[in-house]
């Protein structure tokens, strides 16, 4: 081969150029990253400036590319894990109570010893030992000082034979194995991180011969930090779950719970060790019996296992106001590696958990007082004769009677009462109230039969109702409220309140969503209501058909979703929902520490009741 400038340039030293210049670069770790979101199938040569001076001549183009083209065809060609999965089968079934992996790289090597702790959900993997080609003998003799130039042997480059680096490769990792790997019970597995790096290749082949190894494993040319790769693909052996408090809002109890996250026999995806994302939604302690920290804390254990034998994988304090909700996505990395995704800022936390479970209180206190103003929406199809205002009026009584079940003493909760309707479509500003009903703070069982004399009003619009009025209704009943007490709006209806202008585009309907007649700004009095009030906010929504149409109103189901939202920032229901659950979203807030003042700190179970399961006593 002749280069730009005469000199002749062997093809086996271009090859080992590239090579060394690609593991400058960073080399196929770097190259196998997706850029732009796509993953690239003809990775990029390295520079040829870089090349040109490992050689001290410059290769002409063709030769330059073809030879680039070479070297990935024999990496690919190279790489080898056969036979790793039944190695590891039978070190995750006992067969093998022990293995040992010696790393041969470009630049250094390791020896680790994988083992399974009692209870561990993978092999930990132990340092015996590591070094580098430069502080081993003979080969620090027959390698360059200038790093550059070292690499260059080991590719294969300048004849590596005739320099002996190939004798001294043999020599020296044999001596290093026979150093390190003293007990010859235990199994041991070459893994060769240099795929196509010949002399290295060829090292580890005569080694294995000599050591009696099971395999010898050909990477590409890559140093992680730990051979976490080569178990990626073991499944997990136990469930790995995310443990949570349950309160119960009724009676003041606190349980442990947990939720699987990812089952026995779970794996990651062999091509992005990245296993399949699970979102769990949470909710804050509530603010009476927390400190205002937050811990969410993943665990592994058998489905029999009590929680004091649980094993944190890991925990953390995401940043949560007391009482607000949130979802954690949780993704399984390699062998049981958990990360967490959390839109919000979040620091590890240090408290084991066998302390965190021990503290978790199990009965909170009697509750401060509750005041609890319910709004209904009382305007309803008549063509059903009314039913579905009548139903939602039965379960704002039946929600009543769980909060008042939930907090006990009749004194300790007190109800107002709401009722709105729709706009009339012909009237101007002002000229017509929505709001039909208000009754003043009262015990629960007058709020129940108060409500069942309630009767439904016309249906005048689909798509809106007159709820942006009731958030200006809270000052007003200011005068009303404890001083000490826990506030809640909780607004039982169907359809979301009027926008105050721009209203949504309908899509496929005739007719257009109107605003508001007063132009009522109801988000900043909801805001108001609760910054200076602490007005916590529930919502029961008995959803219109057009809600789940998400294909055929897009803009109008985002605009009701989004109105719900706000009114159920403290927790939205659909209608039909146990009530008792309602209530327990309702009272929890109001419980207090118990007497010890030990506080609630793991985050609270939220979402179907079902979906978590209580820890087994012992």
């Amino acid at each position: 081969m002749q280069s730009d400038h005469g000199a002749k340039v062997r093809p086996a030293d271009l090859r080992a150029a590239l090579r060394v210049a690609d593991l400058l670069a960073g080399g196929p770790a770097a190259r196998d990253t997706e850029q732009d979101g796509e993953r690239s199938d003809r990775p990029a040569p390295p520079d040829r400036y870089a090349v040109a001076r490992l050689l001290s001549a410059a290769a002409p183009p063709p030769a330059w590319r073809s030879a680039w083209e070479d070297v990935l065809a024999q990496e690919r060609a190279r790489r080898s894990r056969a036979g790793l999965g039944w190695v590891l089968t039978r070190l995750a079934s006992g067969d093998l109570p022990a293995l040992d992996v010696l790393e041969v790289g470009c630049e250094r090597l390791r020896l680790h010893r994988l083992a399974y702790a009692p209870g561990a959900t993978g092999p930990e993997p132990i340092r015996l030992a590591e070094t580098s080609w430069t502080e081993l003998a003979p080969v620090s003799a027959a390698l360059p000082q200038e790093r550059p130039s070292r690499l260059f042997l080991l590719a294969g480059g300048a004849d590596d034979a005739a320099a002996g680096v190939g004798a001294a490769l043999r020599s020296s990792l044999a001596a290093f194995v026979r150093s390190t790997h003293r007990d010859a019970t235990e199994p041991l597995v070459l893994a060769v991180r240099a795929a196509g790096w010949q002399p290295l290749e060829r090292a580890a082949e005569a080694v294995r011969a000599q050591s009696g190894a099971l395999l010898c494993l050909r990477l590409p040319a890559h140093w992680p930090l730990a051979p976490e790769d080569l178990t990626a693909e073991l499944p997990l052996r136990t469930t790995v779950w995310l443990a949570a408090a349950q309160v119960d809002g009724a009676s003041g109890t606190v349980d442990l719970v947990r939720r699987p996250l990812f089952p026995a026999g779970s794996r990651a995806d062999d091509r992005t060790a990245a296993g399949p994302v699970v979102r769990v939604p949470v909710t804050a302690p509530p603010p009476g019996a927390t400190t205002g920290e937050s811990v969410a804390a993943v665990v592994s254990a058998g489905r029999d296992e009590p929680a004091s034998r649980w094993r944190s994988l890991r925990i953390d304090r995401p940043e949560l106001p007391p009482g607000s909700r949130t979802t954690l996505s949780y993704s399984l990395r390699g062998r049981s590696r958990v990360e967490l995704g959390y839109d919000g800022h979040h620091e590890p936390e240090t408290s084991p958990w066998t302390a965190l479970a021990s503290s978790t209180p199990r009965q909170l206190s009697r509750p401060c007082p509750v005041d609890l103003m319910v709004a209904v929406e009382v305007s309803g199809p008549q063509a059903d004769g009314g039913i579905a205002v009548e139903e939602r009026l039965q379960e704002a009584a039946a929600v009543v009677t769980a909060v008042q079940d939930a907090v006990g003493g009749e004194d300790t909760l007190r109800v107002g009462l709401i009722g709105y309707r729709d706009h009339d479509p012909l009237h101007r500003p002002r000229d017509h109230d929505p709001v039909v009903h208000r009754v003043g703070m009262s015990a629960a069982p007058d709020a129940a039969r108060a409500l069942e004399s309630w009767r439904p009003c016309p249906l005048r619009h689909d798509f809106a109702t007159g709820l942006e009025h009731v958030p200006g209704e809270l000052p007003g009943w200011r005068h009303q409220w404890r001083t000490d007490s826990h506030r809640v709006l909780l607004v039982i209806g169907s359809r979301p309140p009027h926008p105050r202008a721009r209203p949504p585009q309908v899509l496929r309907r005739g007719a257009p969503v109107r605003i508001c007649p007063d132009r009522l700004d109801w988000q900043a009095e909801l805001d108001a209501a609760r910054r200076h009030e602490g007005v916590a906010c529930v919502a029961v929504v008995d959803e219109p058909a057009w809600m789940d149409e998400l294909v055929g109103e897009p803009h109008l189901a985002h605009w009701a979703d989004h109105a719900w939202g706000a009114f159920g920032t403290e927790g939205r229901f659909i209608a039909g929902h146990d009530p008792r659950q309602i209530a327990a979203a309702v009272a929890a807030p109001a419980l207090c520490l118990p007497r010890d003042g030990a506080p609630i700190r793991l985050v609270v179970a939220d979402g179907t009741a079902a979906d978590w399961q209580h820890a087994v006593a012992g």
